[in-house]
């Protein structure tokens, strides 16, 4: 029950649009709309419902999803079996959602040709207040705790129940509140939701039961937890079908950021144990998604990483400033060029002395912190819809491409590193209709400029240490006097890159192919 537990531990599903201001709903409305959203996400909903003095028990809820059949994947089911809840009519048009705490949970995971995978959870809430009010089109759900607490009880799999010596888990969050709304119009639920907690510790921990020896145990905490989302879902007959769901409105979009991470673990192997923690202060993760195209943003603050033991010959540790990473892609077949985009960056990275020592034990390069960074966007024609089950068999059937690449351009490119720096941008159309003077890849054209500093005096720094040879140098040296030329400060290059529309190549004007 996907709705009621995950919003309990870590965060409601995402429900919303505005309510009226004096709306009385009832404990079967409410039943109502929260088996319709189960239902409508793809499952079976049984249960024995009873009333009593105005109030709804809900006794024997079992939810059954089927795993659809596919190449390599029999069919099965899931089926969750929850305790029995009780919707309280408060007497103020609003409707109190009642669970024992703890609540076990009853999950079973079953396959054709393999034991079936049973696991039992409790979920223990400490001062939980989860309340519905509104209108049967137009529901709220506001929720809070002091604390939540979520545990495997019992494992059994491949026929064998596992005790807790040899798996565990937990995941605690608290304190914690947020609301969920959802609003039906027209055979279309609309979605919305937010929640924040102070904090949230997990910690798994596990061992081979045919290798005693072999352990392992991870845990952590991230702290500021914050969560807003919105999704439309359609009206359709087929809840499997992912491409009329898709072509039918569905959209999604949502963010998460937290405030600060920690994490520790240690591994175990054959009497050697491999101890480690790492942190950050922060991040943020976006995402955006409908019939047509996906969009997804990733970024965290200044990690940290540190382990011993093991078969590390010593501590080892490493920071980084900054990760981001951001890609958006068309999703659903198109015949005109359609906006893409991709960037990654690793910026500030330090090593340890320890590491630096390896290599470099006389300190003969900068310990400047590295970075690798570039941004590109461009433009792309879908040929396929990739929720699409034919187009997918047509494009391996067929090795088909999924797209034709238009257009490219280079924002911006960093890489830097021991004291030596390479920057450029530049931008490429490509010719569909030519494919032979490229080996087969539409023939590109467009220019593209680097800006070097730094590269002799890292040369001179390899030669020094032995890494390089004076041969080897030469070589280097060379190259990079064919495919630059000097810059207007010491020891920097430019070079420019270019492709024509006669399908040849030039560095700097001179022509190479």
């Amino acid at each position: 029950m996907r709705f009621l537990t995950g919003g309990l531990a870590a965060g409601a599903t995402a429900l919303g649009l505005a309510l009226p201001t004096h709306a009385d709903v009832t404990p079967a409305q409410v039943w109502d709309d929260l088996s319709d959203l189960l239902e409508g996400v793809g499952y079976e909903v049984s249960v024995t419902e009873s009333e009593t003095g105005g109030n709804l028990m809900l006794g024997d809820l079992t939810l059954r999803m089927a795993i659809p059949e596919s190449e390599g994947q029999p069919e099965g089911d899931v089926t969750v079996s929850l305790a029995d809840i009780t919707l309280e009519d408060l007497g103020d048009g609003t409707v109190a959602l009642r669970f024992p705490s703890p609540m076990p949970i009853e999950v079973r995971v079953s396959e054709e040709g393999s034991d079936p995978v049973e696991m039992t959870l409790e979920l223990a809430q400490e001062a939980l207040s989860l309340v519905a009010s509104g209108d049967p089109d137009a529901l709220s759900y506001a929720y809070s705790a002091e604390a939540t607490n979520l545990e495997l009880v019992r494992l059994l799999a491949e026929g064998e129940e596992l005790s807790r010596d040899v798996f565990s888990a937990s995941l605690a969050t608290g304190p914690l509140s947020g609301t969920s709304e959802v609003a039906t119009a027209d055979g279309t639920r609309r979605y919305s939701h937010s929640y924040q907690t102070d904090e949230l510790r997990y910690d798994l921990s596990g061992s081979d039961p045919e290798q005693p020896d072999s352990t392992g145990q991870v845990s952590g905490r991230m702290t500021g937890l914050s969560s807003r989302g919105e999704s439309v879902i359609p009206e359709i007959t087929d809840e499997a079908d992912a491409s009329a769901i898709m072509s039918s409105g569905f959209e999604g979009s949502g963010t998460f950021t937290f405030e600060s991470g920690q994490t520790s673990f240690a591994f175990t192997d054959d009497g050697e144990t491999t101890t480690g923690s790492s942190s950050s202060q922060g991040g943020r993760l976006e995402g955006a998604i409908d019939g047509t195209r996906m969009s997804y943003a990733l970024n965290l603050d200044t990690l940290t990483y540190e382990a011993e033991g093991g078969e590390l010959p010593f501590p080892v540790s490493a920071a980084i400033e900054q990760v981001g990473l951001n890609l958006s892609l068309p999703l659903a077949e198109a015949d005109a060029p359609q906006d893409m985009a991709f960037g990654l960056t690793l910026g500030g990275l330090t090593l340890s002395e320890a590491i630096w020592g390896i290599f470099d034990p006389g300190a003969t390069l900068p310990r400047d912190p590295a970075t690798l960074a570039f941004d590109i966007t461009g433009k792309v024609t879908p040929l396929v819809s990739v929720f699409d089950p034919a187009d997918l068999t047509r494009l391996e059937t067929d090795e088909a491409a999924p797209a034709e690449l238009n257009a490219l351009t280079l924002n911006s490119l960093t890489i830097s590193a021991a004291g030596a720096e390479i920057t450029g941008q530049g931008d490429f159309t490509f010719n569909q209709d030519d494919t032979q003077s490229f080996g087969g890849m539409p023939a590109p054209e467009g220019a593209v400029t680097f800006n070097l500093s730094g590269a002799n005096g890292l040369i001179d720094k390899l030669i020094a240490m032995g890494l390089l040879s004076e041969q080897d140098a030469m070589g280097a040296r060379m190259m990079l006097g064919m495919f630059t030329v000097p810059g207007s400060e010491p020891d920097t290059q430019t070079s420019t890159i270019e492709v024509n529309g006669q399908g040849q190549v030039l560095a700097n004007g001179q022509r190479i192919k």
